[in-house]
């Protein structure tokens, strides 16, 4: 077969994968010891708290989801040890249970850190026959992604902005962008794996196929950043925070893409993970022939006709707040997924996806008299959004260009690209948990839920639009 083609990124860190990791590991440690001799003790120390729980909140979830059996009564067992274990500590931290003499001194997490990784973690054994695969191989990810956090909040401590809202939604954004950049390395190496490539070569090509990604995540946090600083100081871009939030999404993403590729070139992998992918494979075509059965082009034109229909209505009936600002905001979303994909069509399903989410979340709170997010919250929850759409659309794009017939391309894009999308989802959850947990940022739970909701609907809207698309538009 054809070899996959990697690039100067994946070709350094799967061919020198001990150096590559080390420099960069040890320059963004580096770094957040840096900014955190800039803060005072209190405020250093919550550096490390972060770090502590973003691990057992994220790291931890994803490293369990990768060890689970796989065998069906192993993966029981496996799942009442976890459950078991997560009881005690709730049980300990509420007082129902006592610990023992030798480890009294030791304090459980709080109840609602642990139900938030059981939580995780229940998702991702969920998804395990879509994404078990993925999460084996991509199960350094979330750790190279909290080391390249900490050193983004050392740069944000630098720039004083550490402890600010800023701040955190930064924070959450890295750890984010940098979990979502390691699973698409490992969903890329085992596409590339099953297909034949040598280990090592398909290594270098999974990282380098996540550069665009990269890109396009740096310049949508640049869209964010720029856009919330711009409303807020009544036209001001606070250049300051823009590149401070670039700096530590750029931090997390690279630990996270040098590290899994390295992990991929130097780990004892069989012909058990090519079996594992085709078979993962035949699992989705299986049980998605139902939904393609009953979407062919022509129902997904006028379902996607509908969408519009329903979009105008909402518009007209509840509004749509701060227009400009959020309009502003799709148009450089629309240019980043042009600049880092080089596909218009890419580039406006995601638009598109992410602007119909947004007004149907906004009318779904006000049916339900719920209360709106603020605009900073909506920004948040968009920007999270428009990554996570963009995990799933990329693999359309890919998708394309192999496959002509319109359901076909979204069979396959799917199948590919669902299982990056829902990583993606939980890990963004978790993280701004995490962050609303260690630091004063209030809207974040609004962000969550914000976030969350435009992304149910984008993944119901989304095999609809793509099939409408992949037969209106064949090109570029």
């Amino acid at each position: 077969m054809r070899e996959p083609p990697a690039g100067i990124v994946g070709n350094v860190a799967a061919n020198r994968p001990i150096l590559s990791v080390c420099v960069i590991l040890a320059g963004l440690i580096a770094l957040g010891v840096a900014g955190a001799r800039q803060l005072s003790a209190p405020a250093a120390a919550l550096i490390g708290s972060y770090a502590a729980t973003a691990l057992y909140v994220v790291a931890l979830p994803m490293a369990l989801a990768a060890l689970q059996p796989r065998r069906r009564f192993g993966r029981f067992c496996f799942y009442l040890i976890i459950s078991i274990f997560a009881a005690v500590l709730i049980a300990v931290d509420v007082g129902r249970l006592a610990l023992p003499a030798f480890a009294a001194s030791l304090a459980p997490p709080p109840v609602t850190l642990t139900v938030s990784a059981l939580g995780l973690f229940g998702f991702f054994s969920v998804l395990a026959p879509l994404g078990f695969n993925v999460a084996r191989h991509s199960v350094a990810a979330a750790f190279a992604a909290i080391i390249g956090a900490v050193g983004g909040a050392g740069y944000l401590a630098i720039e004083e902005l550490w402890g600010a809202e800023q701040g955190a939604i930064a924070i959450a954004l890295a750890l984010t962008l940098g979990v979502g950049v390691g699973v698409s390395v490992g969903a890329d190496f085992a596409k590339f794996f099953a297909a034949g490539a040598p280990k090592r070569k398909a290594a270098a090509a999974a990282g380098h196929s996540a550069v665009a990604i990269m890109a396009f995540s740096l310049l949508v946090v640049a869209a964010f950043f720029g856009v919330q600083t711009f409303d807020a100081n009544f036209g001001a871009v606070d250049w300051r925070v823009v590149w401070a939030g670039i700096t530590a999404a750029a931090a997390a993403m690279t630990a996270s893409l040098v590290a899994v590729t390295a992990s991929l070139a130097v780990a004892p992998i069989s012909e058990q993970a090519a079996v594992d992918e085709n078979y993962r494979r035949g699992w989705f075509a299986v049980n998605w022939r139902p939904i393609r059965q009953a979407l062919p082009p022509t129902t997904a034109s006028a379902a996607s006709a509908i969408a519009v229909i329903v979009v105008v209505i909402a518009l007209f009936e509840a509004g749509f707040a701060a227009p400009i600002a959020l309009a502003l905001f799709f148009v450089l979303v629309w240019l980043s997924a042009v600049t880092a994909f080089v596909s218009v069509r890419t580039a406006t399903l995601i638009v598109v996806l992410l602007a119909v989410s947004a007004v149907l979340a906004d009318f779904g709170y006000t049916i339900l008299g719920v209360a709106e997010p603020s605009l900073s919250e909506r920004l948040t929850g968009l920007t999270f959004g428009a990554i996570a759409l963009a995990h799933m659309t990329v693999s359309w794009r890919n998708a394309g260009e192999v496959w002509r017939n319109a359901r076909d391309v979204t069979e396959n894009a799917l199948s590919d690209g669902l299982r990056r999308f829902l990583f993606v989802v939980g890990a963004g959850a978790a993280s701004i948990f995490a962050s609303a947990q260690s630091f004063a940022w209030p809207g974040g739970a609004g962000a969550a839920a914000y976030f969350l909701t435009t992304a149910l609907i984008g993944l119901v809207l989304a095999p609809v639009m793509m099939t409408a698309m992949s037969a209106r538009f064949a090109r570029y």
